[in-house]
């Protein structure tokens, strides 16, 4: 079956944006030498270093992904709407934030709506070609391309698992940024520091990557085993939203951050929390249904 023209379109704007991220990572590494050394915060060269490396990771599999929709790959497709699918999320979650996000006071106040408009515009076309590759991806003709006459052994494994799986891979893999920027971490109201807070992360990240690897492999174990951590962690939200002392410390440890940063901008740090928690909450328990819904798939896997 021929290509439709939108697969097409689409691999073109993938090469394009994954060209662009790696010059994006070409200028973070540049700037690391610009910059002077009294201007750049405790830790930043780790934390450059560490998030170059993964822009540079994610450049190169998204011109992978690119070069496997030409040729009509079915992992392509399903790449390409997981990755359609987590941008569409953050560039929501990033105009909710934008609203809220302060101006730096130096800035002219003439110049506040020009900058607002521009922080709309950069989150709103991203989430213009991430609903537009969701749309396109799911279209009768598009999945007619993609359709393989040879079943995959991913064929039993429905997308929103798939996923859940890559959140909880990258989320692993996040874990080891920030073990190398030496951050600290928070759990149940007590604040995790130098090695403690490695260890912390360490942990995390060991069972992010085997929850991620178990549901790809539709394991009940890892399916059992990752609803209870998404209910822990919705337990943690909760005691962060509505317990006060608890709340009150996450807010002391993101100021003591802020402060370590050259020129922090004061900002309400309440009202970003809560959006960030109500945004994680419904992702969170949006996973914990689909994990339910689709348990039969894990049963189909393990007794064919």
């Amino acid at each position: 079956m021929s290509r439709p023209i939108g697969v097409t379109a689409s691999a073109v704007v993938a090469i394009v944006g994954s060209v662009f991220t790696l010059l994006l990572a070409a200028m973070a590494v540049a700037s690391l030498f610009i910059a002077p050394p009294r201007a750049q915060p405790p830790n930043s060269v780790q934390l450059a270093i560490a998030g170059t490396a993964m822009m540079a990771a994610l450049a190169c599999f998204g011109i992978w992904t690119s070069v496997g929709l030409f040729r009509l790959r079915s992992w392509a497709r399903t790449t390409i709407l997981i990755f359609a699918g987590f941008t569409a999320a953050w560039c929501i979650m990033a105009l909710l934030v934008s609203r809220i996000m302060p101006i730096p006071p130096d800035i002219p106040s003439g110049a506040e709506r020009t900058i607002r408009q521009g922080m709309v515009l950069g989150f709103g076309i991203p989430l213009a070609i991430a609903v537009w590759w969701l749309i396109q991806f799911n279209t009768q003709s598009t999945k007619a391309a993609f359709a393989s006459p040879i079943p995959d052994v991913a064929s039993l494994r429905p997308l929103s698992i798939t996923v859940i799986a890559w959140a909880c891979i990258l989320g692993g893999v996040s874990c080891v940024v920030m073990i190398v920027a030496r951050q600290p971490a928070f759990l149940l109201g007590v604040v995790f520091i130098g090695w403690t807070a490695g260890v912390f992360y360490a942990v995390f990240a060991a069972l992010s990557l085997y929850i991620g690897k178990g549901l790809l492999d539709l394991r009940e174990r890892a399916r059992v085993v990752a609803i209870a951590w998404f209910g822990f962690s919705i337990v943690h939200l909760s005691l962060i939203t509505f317990v006060p002392p608890v709340r009150q410390r996450m807010l002391d440890l993101q100021r003591a951050v802020e402060q370590r940063q050259p020129n922090p901008i004061p900002f309400d740090q309440g009202m970003m929390t809560n959006v960030i928690l109500a945004f994680t909450a419904i992702m969170t328990a949006t996973a914990i249904w689909f994990l339910i819904r689709n348990r039969p798939s894990f049963a189909r896997a393990e007794n064919p």
